[in-house]
């Protein structure tokens, strides 16, 4: 018996979009093109009717309807066809199956054999690939990158590695009819994981071969499993030639589509006040504010009034730079971590919640502004000196340039920070250090500017901050970039002053150091130990920052090593301390002197802002700055440096390398590879318990290892990747 499907039996997936009607019936321009023909090194399709070019060889996958493909057809009569080629000239309607898998600009019967004056009747199409050069490779990138980033505003960043352009120019329909002509194009966009595919129109002057009866064209997309596809307005209808004139986009003659997915997703601006149809990017940035962050969603008009809320961190003002994106510059934090973020686009009157942020974490150092001196050497990234000549540089990215006004103005200031009360960072004050630098002075968005710090960034109670650089245009701040954080070099009486007065604040280490594990006695070791310990980013080997373990320099004249690698402690201990471990040269744990490793009063990774003031500004009095050695051995006494260990404490266990400790105190390192029992604890039935292990007893309590090879290393080394208990006491508890 056989069973036949009804039409109600099958369902057919269908995206509905609401495309753009425009006033205005201006067609794409040519010149809006991407570039086309022998000038652009096009291959031109030989004249025919219904027939194609290919398969080619793609460089990059191309992603379409969840499938990935590494082979393309060019059709003739208007068309992209992945599996198969496809010479059909009468357009089947979509969905359809067997295997034809299209993306179709304008799917009728195109004949190219008929006579044109002037140039037509051409089909052209190249395939660039990102790695080789060719004549239109860079223009035909950069607006690849463009139209991604200006149509999916919602995007992260997209950087193609492939784009194939097809481009029918004048092209007559069956049998060579040259009275009426069409010119349309076809451009596919790729990263290998995102596709993207724009349809540009500029003149449609036949719906179908036949001028005035069906069959007409159709244009669109079709998965060809007979189930997924999308189609243009107007297809199948006479009025197909309207698309010269109509957009998803705003823009005549432009339709654009990200096409990767099991559906297609149309680009542009959408309707709605639900957080659904919100984006913001990026999602972290500096703790130090002015980060722009890209309000997606919405379609805007110069009349939205945006307002961003950050938390409890205040509300800012926002910018609408276009219909599809609008910008908020993030607020000062008192403390990283995330945030919850939401938007009001009626002055205020109520607010729906986007993605949250992140506040990142206090840092040395920043690429998007570096200090120098004038002599082009980098600045230790934590410090800078009053009177000292400097250069800093900066770099607004192209997408931010294009968010300027005409007419906006570059100025540099000081902002001092320190700790208050509550342990939050908080803006002592601010001090301009320039003002009214002209953008148009700007090459490629890289400024140099040259200035001397002034006396006045230091004050008796702040001697930290940060320099940040910020785009104004009628007192309205459009971007701003900041350095890291800073210490002021203080002169060494003052420094030694702070170091005294820090110290009679402190308590004892021994108050808040206590079950801290002890750092490993090689790099190798604490490599191992990811549980544990992770790299420090501020210092380790092959690191390309000048100022690679600034903090960790030992003093020559008490011959003290300096360290090359740390790694800092993943976890803290009742009091919120951790520790860091530092290596010399050799791989060997520093345990004394300034290149050694101390335990912190507060984790760096926890409490950013609390280690910068409790442990490295000292450190920077009391070590860096003084020139007493008594104020720096009291830094070590209030901040000790670390001590190693091959063993985990006095409870027994297992760590690292591995390294074991067993229960009655014997330490000892196994490289074994495989499966082993690891603890056995045997059952009170048995009265004379083995010195050794015997499998064929009664075990209470029965756990065992598996240990690997430790990945991507040339050390004979394993690590423990798997653990597993097994008890016969019903009242063992996990």
């Amino acid at each position: 018996m056989s069973i036949t499907p009804t039409m109600s039996a099958i369902k057919y997936l269908f995206v509905l979009i609401v495309f753009c009607s425009t006033s205005n019936t201006i067609a794409m321009q040519l010149s809006d093109f991407f570039p086309y023909g022998p000038s652009a090194g096009d291959i031109t399709m030989h004249p025919n009717d219904d027939q194609s070019d290919g398969p080619f060889n793609l460089p990059s996958i191309f992603p379409y309807f969840n499938n990935n493909h590494r082979h393309i057809y060019v059709g003739n009569n208007g068309l992209f066809a992945f599996l198969e080629q496809i010479n059909q000239y009468t357009p089947d309607p979509f969905p359809l199956n067997d295997s034809r898998r299209l993306i179709t600009g304008f799917w009728s019967d195109i004949d190219t054999l008929g006579r044109v004056s002037g140039v037509g009747n051409k089909v052209y199409y190249q395939i660039y690939d990102s790695t080789l050069q060719s004549p239109g490779r860079l223009i035909t990138f950069e607006k690849a990158t463009t139209f991604v980033r200006q149509y999916f505003p919602r995007e992260r960043p997209f950087i193609p590695r492939m784009v194939i352009t097809g481009t029918w120019y004048r092209v007559g329909a069956y049998s060579a009819k040259t009275d009426k002509l069409n010119t349309f194009q076809i451009v596919l966009v790729t990263d290998e994981q995102r596709s993207f595919t724009f349809l540009l129109y500029n003149d449609l002057q036949w719906a179908g071969p036949k001028y005035t009866t069906e069959p007409w064209a159709q244009a669109g997309f079709n998965g060809g499993d007979g189930v997924v596809f999308e189609m243009l307005p107007h297809s199948r209808t006479q009025d197909i030639v309207k698309l010269v004139s109509e957009s998803n986009v705003n823009v005549p003659g432009l339709f654009v589509f990200r096409t990767d997915t099991e559906t297609i997703t149309e680009g542009g601006c959408g309707n709605g006040s639900s957080s659904s149809v919100y984006s913001l990017r990026p999602r972290i940035g500096s703790q130090l504010g002015l980060t722009s962050l890209n309000i997606q969603g919405p379609c805007y008009n110069m009349t939205t009034t945006l307002k961003c809320q950050f938390g409890s961190y205040g509300i800012v003002d926002g910018i609408i730079i276009n219909e599809f994106r609008a910008v908020c510059l993030t607020p000062f934090a008192p403390q990283s971590g995330w945030i919850s973020v939401s938007v009001s686009l009626d002055e205020g009157a109520t607010y729906s919640p986007i993605p949250s942020y992140t506040y990142a974490p206090l840092k040395f150092g920043s690429d998007d502004v570096r200090i120098k001196y004038s002599n082009n050497q980098l600045v230790f990234t934590g410090q800078i000196s009053v009177d000292d000549e400097v250069v800093i540089d900066w770099l607004f990215s192209e997408y931010i340039l294009e968010s300027f006004p005409n007419g906006t103005l570059i100025d540099v200031e000081f902002q001092g920070v320190k700790q208050s009360n509550d342990g939050k960072l908080e803006i002592t004050s601010t001090i301009v250090i320039a003002q009214a630098i002209t953008v148009e002075s700007l090459d490629n968005g890289r400024y140099f500017y040259q200035f001397r710090i002034p006396s006045s960034v230091s004050t008796q109670s702040t001697h930290t901050g940060f320099i940040r650089v910020v785009a104004r245009y009628n007192s309205v701040i459009y971007a701003g970039l900041n350095t890291g954080i800073l210490a002021i070099k203080l002169q060494a009486s003052l420094a030694n002053d702070l170091c005294r007065s820090w110290e009679s604040q402190q308590p004892e280490a021994t108050t808040w150091n206590t079950d801290m594990l002890p750092c490993p006695m090689t790099r190798d070791q604490a490599m191992a130990a990811r549980c544990c310990y992770e790299l420090d980013q501020e210092c380790f080997i092959g690191s390309t920052n000048p100022s690679n373990c600034w903090l960790h320099k030992g003093r020559p004249m008490y011959n003290e090593a300096s360290a090359t690698s740390c790694y800092l402690s993943k976890g803290t201990n009742r009091f919120s301390a951790g520790g860091e471990c530092c290596y010399d040269s050799s791989n060997q744990l520093i345990t004394r002197g300034t290149g050694a490793g101390s335990d912190d009063r507060y984790r760096p990774n926890s409490s950013p802002v609390g280690h910068f003031y409790s442990d490295i500004v000292p450190y920077i009095w009391c070590c860096l700055l003084s020139e007493s050695s008594e104020t720096c051995d009291t830094y070590y006494r209030l901040r000790p440096t670390r001590r190693g260990s091959n063993t985990m404490g006095e409870n027994g266990g297992t760590w690292g390398d591995p390294h074991y400790t067993t229960l009655d105190g014997t330490s000892y390192t196994f490289n074994g590879y495989g499966e082993y029992t690891y603890l056995a604890i045997i059952d009170s039935s048995v009265t004379s318990p083995p010195a050794i292990f015997d499998p064929s007893l009664q075990y209470k309590f029965m756990s065992q290892i598996r240990t690997v090879a430790l990945p991507n290393a040339t050390l004979n080394a394993t690590v423990t990747k798997s653990f597993v208990g097994l008890s016969n006491d019903i009242d063992a508890q996990p």
